[in-house]
């Protein structure tokens, strides 16, 4: 028999599923898989949000053996510094009712996120469960189109690629009042960088930062090549 909580049966067992929604982006609930995401007896209803698989925190409570269903939401309460916003979310999912639809903000995980709950907990079950989580987190990573075409090394080539963009974004810009003030021929072409640019190269950063983030730092590598995202924070914004 699955294991069953009361978000599992208001978000996809009963009345019907609407919509989910989070700020300005929509959840598909079409791309769950709830044959490939079955711990023990708890059977996941996930969320597909920003390209990844997402868990409600009452079926998380359920498959790590807790009786309450709010049992990860007090866990994440204590811990919530040491989650990333690429961890933990709140989602507003629709659910249909005798009197309408009704938006029902949910706590969910990301599967590192569930990682790092079933860390902090103390069930018997926790440790099974984190053998299991990252299991699915490796399938998929693996299952993932950007992984299936570049490697760790080609990818921290682009990082430093995305940078030096950013760099000479950043110079234009120093550049661009010296030109007004010479009436140069290049003043429209600077002015275009300055004004039209930042906005693909922040969505490329996004982009990396999501896409290395399975990355582990290595002492004997380039451990803080990442920290090249860090750069142009003042201006690209």
């Amino acid at each position: 028999m699955h294991a069953k909580n009361d978000e599992a049966q208001k978000c996809a067992n009963t009345l019907g599923l609407l919509s989910n929604k989070s700020g300005k982006e929509s959840i598909d609930m079409n791309s769950v898989h709830n044959n490939e995401l079955t711990f023990q007896q708890t059977e996941f209803h996930p969320v597909s949000h920003a390209g990844e698989t997402w868990l409600t925190s009452s079926e998380l409570a359920a498959a790590l053996g807790y009786k309450k269903s709010d049992a990860v939401t007090q866990i994440f309460s204590r811990y919530h510094d040491e989650f990333t916003e690429h961890m933990s979310t709140t989602l507003k999912m629709s659910v249909v009712r005798k009197t309408g639809a009704v938006d029902i903000p949910v706590r969910v995980f990301s599967l590192r996120g569930s990682h790092l709950i079933a860390m902090f907990a103390t069930t018997p079950k926790a440790k099974e469960f984190r053998r299991w989580v990252l299991d699915v987190l490796d399938r998929e990573v693996a299952q993932s189109p950007i992984a299936k075409q570049f490697t760790d090394d080609e990818l921290c080539t682009l990082a430093y690629l995305w940078r030096s963009a950013a760099v000479m974004y950043e110079a234009c810009r120093e550049v661009h009042p010296l030109l007004l003030v010479a009436e140069h021929r290049l003043v429209p072409r600077f002015s275009s960088i300055g004004t039209n640019y930042n906005r693909g190269i922040n969505k490329a950063r996004a982009i990396l930062k999501r896409e290395t983030d399975h990355i582990k730092e290595q002492p004997w590598g380039d451990s803080d090549w990442k920290n090249v995202f860090s750069y142009g924070k003042g201006i690209l914004q």
